[in-house]
């Protein structure tokens, strides 16, 4: 009877021993399992880390690019603008109540009048950020804008030059009907040409008005185009600064 109670005492030790190293060997994966899933979390933290600086650079250089840009059309395109406008209201004062110019006065209002500009914007980082992938950009409502936005500004391009191609050849062949060269002048390493009207009523000329319509075409297309791309560009910088602020 004691060998009997014995051997079940040993057996119950050698249950319970292996309970534990049953016990042992779980707690050893649990511990495996929960070392991987962190060395997950961190390796995903860290990649996400990456991604947000990278994509913060991406929206510091356009930022930096459309500010370079905004600063542009102050700088150099409004006041050729200006000057524009001046030359034309100039001469619709003329052309309305007093035809009575000086040859001089006519040139050079006809001068300012016959400026134009060259619609254009920095593609350099929008082209670099789709070469690597609009999805750094997370914010979908931001990448779309992103993408709209440097999608519309070359069609407001094509649609100021456009006019430019088809008015200017036949805004020079009229200048042949109303001017002569008067003389050519040296300034440093050029030559510059002066001219002079040879129509005494130049301000009712029929050529002359179809330029004077031609170049008001022109600066209305130039300001409306000028406009809305001064406009998607600022709307834009404010979704990109807003953004950089989260």
């Amino acid at each position: 009877m004691i060998k009997f109670f014995r051997k079940i005492r040993q057996k119950l030790l050698s249950e319970n021993k292996f309970s534990k190293y049953l016990i042992y060997a779980i707690g050893e994966i649990i511990l495996v399992v929960i070392g991987i899933l962190i060395a997950l979390q961190i390796n995903n933290w860290n990649e996400d880390r990456k991604e947000t600086k990278r994509e913060k650079l991406f929206l510091k250089e356009l930022k930096t690019s459309i500010d370079k840009d905004l600063l542009n059309y102050d700088e150099n395109y409004d006041w050729r603008l200006k000057m524009k406008k001046s030359g034309l209201d100039s001469l619709l004062h003329y052309i309305k109540y007093d035809h009575n110019i000086h040859d001089t006065l006519f040139i050079k209002f006809y001068n300012m009048m016959s400026m134009d500009i060259r619609l254009k914007h920095d593609r350099g980082p929008y082209e670099a950020l789709k070469s690597s992938g609009l999805d750094y950009i997370r914010n979908d409502s931001l990448r779309t804008a992103i993408n709209r936005t440097y999608t519309s500004l070359p069609q407001l391009q094509f649609f100021s030059h456009s006019y430019d191609t088809q008015s200017n050849p036949k805004i020079s062949e009229l200048e042949y009907q109303i001017s002569n060269i008067k003389t050519f002048n040296h300034k440093g390493d050029k030559i510059f040409a002066e001219y002079e009207v040879k129509i005494d009523e130049i301000i009712t000329d029929q050529n002359f008005l179809w330029i004077y319509d031609m170049q008001s075409r022109k600066y209305n297309r130039y300001i409306t185009r000028l406009e809305q791309m001064k406009s998607a560009l600022n709307e834009l910088k404010v979704q990109i600064e807003e953004e950089l602020k989260k």
